[in-house]
């Protein structure tokens, strides 16, 4: 029935007659083919627009976590370069060229008389004098020099220990025994000697390289020091599953030379409390 009628418009304007206009019904088709087409484009158009945001969210989140896994990469690798660090993990030595020939022997001279066993009590007496000095056994502490336990122009007081949470807080003073009539001037040195699932360890504060004795290889690689009469310092380690043995303090000059080793336990901490 549609197709058979025609669509009038009637056009009215002022002073103007009525004129009428007539529109066939192709017209009609050709708007309702419109309004599908502008519907349909519409709609693909949002899927499409729909996808690519899919697809932006989808790329943003993959960045995010290349990133987090990137920091603890990153994290993770500067952790085991600390660890081998402050462990004393050093390079292999480069082998010194060979040596000349060494002359002819001399004769030997007489043999020295036998030294009698030493006794329980001389052999504890040696293996405190060898702690003291640095060393685990007697043989290592004839190797160094005897630490010195006191000087003339600096002290150690006011050690405690302190945990907190997974980490050991060592505080301490250092004092100027000059009297205030001149600074010291120098460097500090904490070493913590702990047992860790059955082996010793030792780690310093300043982080630092250590000898076989566990001793800093470069003593003004410490934390320097210049007081007028007494100053607060505090060292943090990380605890983790390590038993502490014992902290010592290592104070050197301006040279670089020893000149004051303070050992303290907890046992001996507690006892002076």
């Amino acid at each position: 029935m549609l197709a058979k009628r025609n669509t009038e418009l009637l056009l009215v304007e002022e002073n103007a007659p009525v004129r009428a206009m007539r529109l066939g019904p192709w017209l009609i088709y050709l708007a309702l083919l419109l309004l599908v087409l502008t519907v349909s484009a519409l709609g693909v158009g949002g899927y499409f627009l729909y996808q690519q945001d899919q697809a932006l969210n989808e790329i943003v989140k993959d960045n995010r976590r290349l990133r987090l896994a990137a920091q603890n990469l990153e994290t993770i690798v500067r952790s085991l370069q600390d660890r081998a660090f402050v462990s004393g993990i050093m390079p292999p030595e480069i082998s010194p060229p060979p040596r000349p020939a060494p002359p002819p022997p001399r004769p030997l001279p007489a043999p020295p008389p036998e030294k009698a066993a030493p006794t329980k009590a001389s052999q504890d007496a040696e293996d405190d004098k060898a702690k003291d000095n640095g060393a685990s056994t007697p043989q290592e502490a004839e190797a160094v020099e005897p630490w010195p336990t006191s000087s003339d122009w600096v002290d150690v007081s006011k050690v405690s220990l302190k945990r907190s949470g997974r980490d050991l807080l060592v505080y301490f003073e250092i004092d100027n025994k000059l009297g205030g009539k001149q600074t010291a001037n120098g460097y500090a040195t904490v070493l913590l000697r702990s047992d860790r699932k059955g082996d010793p360890w030792v780690e310093s504060w300043p982080p630092a390289r250590l000898t076989p004795l566990g001793r800093p290889e470069n003593p003004k690689k410490g934390a320097h020091f210049s007081v007028q009469k007494e100053k607060r310092f505090r060292a943090r380690f990380v605890l983790v599953d390590k038993k502490v043995e014992a902290v010592e303090f290592l104070i050197f000059n301006e040279q670089g030379e020893l000149a004051l080793l303070v050992r303290e336990t907890p046992e001996s901490l507690k006892q002076k409390k």
